[in-house]
């Protein structure tokens, strides 16, 4: 990517890239899951979202503290990829177990529950607008490149922070008036970056907190609604399908905000999510009509997901779900 500067050409190293990344956190995740037992599932689960949480936010950091712009930033991410083989090559010789075949079935599970696809598709649409197009709104508005970092990186947090409380309430109370009230939320908070925080980077950064506290978490909760309608042997299914139409979300929702950000300036990316957020909460209200609630008794409990692999929903299965082995 640094020794072409050509749109075309990054477009297509960061599809290649993709791929190639998609087929990392399968393995590594196919590693995990051929070596955890019921027992130790919940620790080691939540080891890997704590690497990955920590990664993602501490990563940020790097291009203040090395420069965005020429082949510095680029030679120190290849130098850790790797650095990543290092363990491996040391560590155990075995190959994981190759896992069993996930046959997706989208209308299958749309049919199981819309709510939870649709959300996954808003969600797409929304996260992967914040995720994408969040620094270029911080640089728009004024920030300093250490600002446009602290910016995403408080985001990214506060939806790791929020999001086991908003399970365990989720656990509680009817899923999708969770869900509703935490829409509702991202919502508002979105709408307060708009016509509040201005170009003060204090109020950015306290509202930015709030909302990720409330729009990371909404897939994690669409898809515990949908697993709660899962039969038995239908966990990853519906996991696997999931993943799939939050990357339909994602796909576009980029382009579309990038879009009315270009029209109307950096503050319609949050406009654009805050319109998004208001046609999912009319979906949940809908779905609250045309649906009774599943009984707490028959709820699955809530599990924090990550999108990287089809494999994940394997590792995150627990004692007592519905199509969970006794071992590895």
């Amino acid at each position: 990517m640094v020794l072409v500067l050509d749109p075309v050409m990054w477009c297509a190293v960061r599809f290649a890239g993709g791929f190639c990344f998609a087929g990392l956190f399968t393995i590594v995740e196919s590693w995990l899951n051929s070596g955890v037992t019921n027992r130790d599932r919940a620790r080691v689960l939540a080891i890997y979202r704590m690497v990955d949480t920590g990664s993602v936010t501490s990563a940020q950091f790097l291009i203040p503290l090395f420069g965005a712009g020429g082949f510095t930033i680029f030679a120190i991410m290849s130098i850790m990829i790797t650095l990543s083989l290092v363990p491996v090559s040391l560590g155990d010789r075995s190959n994981p177990t190759p896992p069993e075949e996930v046959k997706l079935d989208l209308a299958r599970v749309w049919r199981i529950s819309p709510l939870g696809c649709f959300g996954c598709i808003a969600v797409g649409v929304t996260n992967s607008a914040f995720r994408t197009l969040s620094p270029v709104y911080a640089e728009q508005i004024g920030m300093s490149v250490a600002d446009v970092v602290t910016f995403v990186s408080v985001g990214i947090f506060g939806g790791a922070v929020i999001q086991y409380p908003l399970g365990y309430l989720s656990d509680r109370w009817d899923r999708r008036r969770v869900l509703l009230m935490t829409t509702c939320c991202a919502m508002f908070s979105a709408l307060a970056l708009v016509f509040i925080a201005g170009s003060n980077p204090l109020l950015n950064f306290i509202i930015i907190f709030i909302f990720g506290c409330f729009a990371m978490p909404l897939y994690s909760l669409s898809a515990a609604h949908s697993n709660d309608r899962a039969g038995k042997g239908e966990f990853v299914l519906i996991n696997a399908a999931l993943m799939l139409f939050y990357s339909f979300g994602a796909i576009g929702g980029p382009f579309a905000a990038s879009t009315a950000m270009q029209y109307f300036g950096p503050s319609a990316l949050f406009v654009f999510s805050a319109i998004v957020y208001a046609i999912f909460m009319a979906v949940i209200l809908y779905r609250m009509q045309a649906r009774s609630g599943v009984p707490a008794g028959k709820r699955s409990r809530f599990t924090a997901l990550l999108r990287t692999s089809t494999v994940f929903a394997r590792l995150a299965r627990r004692n007592g779900d519905p199509d969970n082995a006794e071992g590895p």
